[in-house]
C-alpha cells in the first residue's frame, strides 16, 4: 500500500501477521480492519503520526481510543512499525 496517499476516513485490513506496539509490547492486529482517524505532525520533531481505528474493540488500546499509532518518519519516538502498515490492504477510500 502506498502510505503516502492515505487520507483520514480510509478503511484499511491487516495483513497476516500484523502486530501492533501498545505500552511495551505487542499485540496482535492480523486481518483486523480499521479506520484511517489522525494524521498528526510534530514539526518540532519532524514526526508524522498515523491513527488507525480498530473496528473491533480492544482493551489493550483502550488508553488510545482504540487506535493503532505508526509513526511514519522515526520510529524510535514511538509507534507499530510502518512496515506493517505498508503490508495492509485499502479496501475502501474516501
Amino acid at each position: 500500500m502506498n502510505i503516502n496517499k492515505l487520507k483520514i476516513g480510509d478503511k484499511v485490513q491487516f495483513a497476516k501477521n500484523t502486530y501492533a506496539l501498545v505500552s511495551r509490547h505487542e499485540e496482535n492486529i492480523s486481518n483486523q480492519k480499521g479506520t484511517v482517524v489522525n494524521f498528526s505532525i510534530d514539526r518540532e520533531d519532524n514526526n508524522t503520526h498515523v491513527w488507525i481505528e480498530l473496528d473491533k474493540p480492544n482493551e489493550h488500546f483502550e488508553e488510545w481510543g482504540n487506535a493503532v499509532q505508526f509513526n511514519l518518519t522515526n520510529e524510535m519516538d514511538g509507534g507499530t512499525s510502518i512496515d506493517y502498515l505498508k503490508k495492509a490492504k485499502l479496501i475502501k477510500e474516501v
